[in-house]
């Protein structure tokens, strides 16, 4: 069952109907079928078999570590997860290529470590077995996160529900503008992108397809984000948004603060913090940014390309600690710091997009090839007809672009769906209409249209 498929819309539709109205008890029951129900019908019974021993598995080690709180019993109970996870993720290494990951086991192997650590550090008490299945097989988020938290999820789950017309209106908009900027926005760039890059392009053309790909990559994890957060709030759950306008980030730290900030902010509190962080003197903390980008890189992928997108990751994190530790306390004129935020954010999006090459490319040559490509001199202008669209979709292309950046710029302080919520009647449901058919007429459909061209579903 796609994500963007009716039947999806249809089973979210029901599961928000019999949740609405039912008491604590028969809406834990509900979403918990819900959830077995989404798993089954997105991948196949092996992955819930998995899914299921996962759960059984940490929630005795839950009950044992509560007894018996050592890093020794920690680190046995992490282990056998962390080991799980790297055999389906990598088992294609060594052959075994036919064996397929279950879906979501790297964002709720993720969910079930935060959950065995905040206990063992007495951050969280042990839950019920019901409230931890729901939590680490909640249907919105397991395939490509957010990478929720227990504490907040487990509290909302048992507090008093009432059912709220704003979250649910607001929530049904939210996953609107996600599908919308998946299947009108996202997956036109990517049509693209795929096309510049099988193609022969080169210079201005092929610098054209590397920021097509960060747009795409940014528009294609955000819109999923949107659509699991919606759907949460739909259902009472108050989910933290995951992106935050990172393309105006300044730096390589900003753009971490903002970019799958679920993600950043596990492997800062679970990775980074007991690594002893910033506590242990310079050189510490340098080692520390640098492994838990490596691990950043591998969680996303078995191959080197992804090692060394981490690696860069953290080499430009580094050097900018040692930039602002050498100009701590000086005090820059206001005009400077403006200028020099402008530079930052453009610098910034630049380093960011030549390491994406490195996220979307099978192998260390062909990340190299189309750097090396980008500086052949080949004109100013963009070859469109090389990579197959007319002068007219390519304007439509600078359009999506600067529709991008103008509302991120205007949710950089700004809600905008409060915002909307705000407006007017006529205002309000004309721009639900207006997105409502540009999906129907400009959104990219076809055969083989699936959850999984969501990029980080395979994550």
């Amino acid at each position: 069952m796609s994500v963007l498929s009716w039947q999806f819309i249809l089973f979210v539709g029901i599961v928000f109907i019999l949740t609405a109205f039912a008491n604590n008890k028969l809406r834990k029951l509900i979403i918990l079928i819900a959830n077995v129900f989404f798993v089954l019908t997105y991948g196949k019974p092996i992955h819930l078999i998995w899914l299921v021993l996962m759960i059984i598995y940490s929630y005795l080690m839950a009950y044992i570590l509560r007894k018996s709180r050592t890093k020794e019993l920690l680190i046995i109970s992490i282990i056998p997860l962390v080991i799980g996870l790297a055999f389906f993720k990598y088992c294609g290494l060594f052959g075994f290529d036919n064996i397929i990951m279950p879906i979501g086991l790297s964002f709720y192997t993720f969910k079930i470590i935060s959950y065995l650590y905040d206990l063992y550090k007495k951050k969280i008490k042990r839950i019920s077995l019901i409230d931890y299945a729901v939590y680490v097989s909640f249907f919105p988020v397991i395939t490509a996160g957010p990478i929720n938290r227990a504490k907040s999820f487990v509290q909302q789950l048992n507090a008093p529900y009432a059912f709220s017309y704003n979250d649910a209106k607001n929530g049904a908009v939210l996953c609107a503008f996600g599908m919308f900027q998946k299947m009108v926005f996202a997956d036109y760039l990517g049509m693209v992108c795929n096309n510049v890059f099988a193609s022969e392009a080169t210079g201005i053309t092929l610098i054209f397809g590397v920021v097509l790909y960060a747009y795409y990559i940014y528009l294609d994890f955000d819109g999923y984000s949107n659509i699991a957060i919606g759907i949460s709030q739909m259902l009472g759950f108050k989910i933290d948004r995951n992106f935050k306008t990172p393309y105006l980030a300044a730096s390589i730290m900003q753009f971490w603060d903002r970019w799958h900030i679920s993600l950043s902010s596990w492997l800062k509190d679970y990775i980074y913090i007991p690594l002893g962080g910033n506590r242990k003197g310079t050189l510490r903390k340098y080692v520390n940014i640098m492994i838990v980008f490596i691990i950043s890189g591998i969680w996303h992928g078995s191959t080197w390309v992804f090692v060394f997108w981490g690696i860069g990751h953290g080499v430009v994190n580094i050097i900018e600690n040692m930039i602002k530790k050498a100009f701590k306390g000086v005090n820059w004129p206001t005009m400077l710091k403006v200028i020099g935020m402008v530079m930052g954010i453009i610098v910034n999006f630049v380093i960011v997009s030549l390491l994406w090459i490195f996220f979307r490319s099978a192998s260390m040559a062909e990340a190299f090839a189309i750097i090396k490509g980008m500086f052949a001199i080949d004109g100013l202008s963009i070859d469109y007809q090389m990579i197959g669209i007319t002068i007219k979709e390519l304007y439509w292309l600078m359009i999506i672009i600067a529709i991008t950046i103008i509302t991120d710029i205007m949710r950089n302080n700004t809600d905008m769906i409060a915002w909307l919520a705000r407006r007017n009647f006529i205002i309000r449901w004309g721009v639900y209409i207006i997105l409502i058919f540009v999906v129907l007429i400009f959104g990219v459909y076809g055969p083989g249209y699936d959850a999984s061209d969501f990029i980080y579903a395979i994550f």
